[in-house]
């Protein structure tokens, strides 16, 4: 894996029960991309155009990049004896394929650091993206306009363009509910799973 695509190695961790960590709530993922996209497909409420949902998501996303780094710096920096950082994950734990193949568990600052990478790495992405994606629209705004016009052909190309269209806002939906998602487990560790000790049996005291 090279460093551009780094990140989306959390991707690739999975559970205890071997399933990659990118299923887990995939029913609520699938559910917000459908409650995000259908008022912009049925509807036609403004996606991709100025000032439209693309568009705010863009720069709250750019805010969240600099939240997403802090918390990542914050995690990497912490002393090792707040919560058992390093300690392996007992309870619920993340493992990950090494350079040499074998499958290892990884403690709670490796699979909190690999978290914040990732949600910094896919908003910054969708900054990028929602600049590109709008500008875009905006021209194919105009080739719809144009290509109506031919008699035989033109409907199909606006039918093929408007199903592209639809497809894009179900991919973006889905990167965004996942990104919330994601975003409600790296806060829960923060919270509270971060700072957890295991539970450690005292030696009773000589009478």
């Amino acid at each position: 894996m090279n460093v551009l695509s780094y990140p989306l190695g959390y991707l690739r961790l999975t559970d205890e029960h071997g399933r990659k960590l990118f299923r887990r709530n995939a029913l609520t993922v699938v559910l917000l991309t459908a409650l995000i996209s259908a008022p912009f497909i049925f509807a036609e409420a403004n996606f991709f155009g100025d000032k439209g949902f693309l568009d705010r998501i863009g720069s709250f996303s750019a805010v969240l990049t600099g939240f997403y780094i802090a918390a990542l710096v914050g995690v990497a920096s912490f002393s090792s004896s707040i919560g058992d950082l390093d300690e392996v994950i007992v309870v619920g734990p993340i493992k990950r394929i090494a350079t040499d193949g074998r499958s290892e568990d990884l403690t709670r600052r490796q699979y909190v650091c690999s978290l914040f990478g990732y949600l910094s790495f896919v908003s910054l992405i969708i900054s990028i993206g929602s600049i590109l994606l709008i500008v875009a629209a905006a021209a194919d705004g105009k080739l719809i306009s144009r290509v109506s016009e031919i008699p035989v052909a033109g409907p199909y190309v606006v039918s093929s363009l408007e199903m592209l269209h639809a497809a894009l806002i179900i991919v973006c939906s889905l990167i965004i509910a996942h990104l919330f998602v994601t975003t409600c487990h790296g806060l829960y560790y923060l919270i509270d799973r971060l700072y957890q000790k295991n539970d450690q049996l005292l030696e009773k005291p000589d009478p």
